[in-house]
């Protein structure tokens, strides 16, 4: 009789689980952002948050949570996975971060991918329109072989914009002499009061200088050619400089999370792929809006993180 009763049990409590799978979400998602408000980062969340909640009807909120280059975003998930409630979104600045060892555990290791609904192809190196000393890729390239060390290159040390001017000197054959800069905004500001010769961020940030011609853009990490309004950005590739990187964000959730759960979250990415509002925000911040699958993301993630951990070889312990 008891192990009948056991048996009953069993399928009460199989059924009242698979029933709570069926009905997720039952509450309100949680995007965890490491960062402060204001940034891509954070705009790109609470834009997908709002076509969750305009497509399907999910109630999606942000939490910004900056610190420790990621690591206390991703800690506080681990330590309160709450049932799949719970997702960092982040960009590819955590594998940096976990190349350069300032993370405790291991993305992959220790999180599942649930999606990746944005790709930024719109990083680029930009000058000020006023330099007296180069105007375009090729002319820079060719004032650095005869001046070498002499050009700098606002960055962060281990951070996306550090991997970039890496590749780009392999690819072009030579060295800018690298300053640690400090923020976007820091970067900006540099360059606008001509205190330093390049910078690298989001082309889609510095909107207003390009098209006021105050600043230049050398060129971008895309593939190809780039539209933004009447202008069109054009790739280091398309000019001879092989060198492609996507800024990409992906929401990670902690291992204990079920994976149905992860299953139904990535359905829910799949479906805002064609909201109106989403893609009018994207062709704004010049994104592509993804698709991927858990396994694609994951996949992705560890490709480019073996990408990066060549580039960074010099810097990795």
């Amino acid at each position: 009789m008891k192990k009948i009763l056991a048996l009953v049990l069993v399928a009460v409590l199989s059924l009242t689980a698979v029933s709570a799978l069926a009905e997720w979400p039952e509450r309100s998602i949680e995007l965890i952002v490491p960062a402060n408000p204001g940034g891509d980062t954070d705009a790109n969340a609470r834009a997908l948050a709002a076509a969750l909640k305009e497509e399907l009807g999910w109630d999606v909120i942000v939490t910004n949570m900056a610190g420790g280059s990621g690591s206390v975003a991703f800690e506080d998930a681990l330590t309160n996975p709450s049932d799949g409630y719970r997702y960092v979104f982040y960009h590819n600045g955590g594998v940096t971060s976990e190349l350069m060892g300032m993370y405790d555990f291991n993305i992959i290791d220790d999180f599942k991918l649930a999606g990746m609904p944005f790709m930024d192809y719109s990083n680029a190196f930009l000058i000020n329109a006023e330099n007296a000393n180069f105007n375009d890729v090729n002319s820079m390239v060719e004032y650095m072989k005869a001046n070498p060390n002499t050009v700098t290159f606002a960055t962060e040390t281990g951070n996306f914009t550090h991997l970039q001017v890496l590749a780009f000197e392999a690819a072009a054959g030579v060295k800018f002499n690298i300053v640690d800069a400090g923020t976007a905004a820091q970067k900006i500001t540099e360059l606008l009061g001509k205190r330093l010769d390049v910078i690298g961020t989001q082309a889609g940030l510095v909107r207003d200088y390009l098209t006021t011609n105050q600043f230049i853009c050398l060129g971008t990490f895309a593939e190809g050619t780039i539209p933004m309004g009447d202008m069109e950005l054009k790739s280091f590739k398309d000019q001879g400089y092989d060198v492609v990187f996507s800024k990409f964000f992906y929401l990670a959730a902690p291992n204990a999370v079920d994976d149905e759960v992860i299953a139904k979250l990535n359905e829910g990415l799949a479906k805002v792929v064609d909201n109106e509002t989403l893609k009018a925000y994207a062709a704004n911040a010049l994104l592509e809006i993804s698709s991927m699958t858990p396994e694609e993301t994951e996949a992705y993630y560890t490709e480019q993180k073996a990408v990066y951990a060549d580039y960074l070889a010099d810097y990795i312990d």
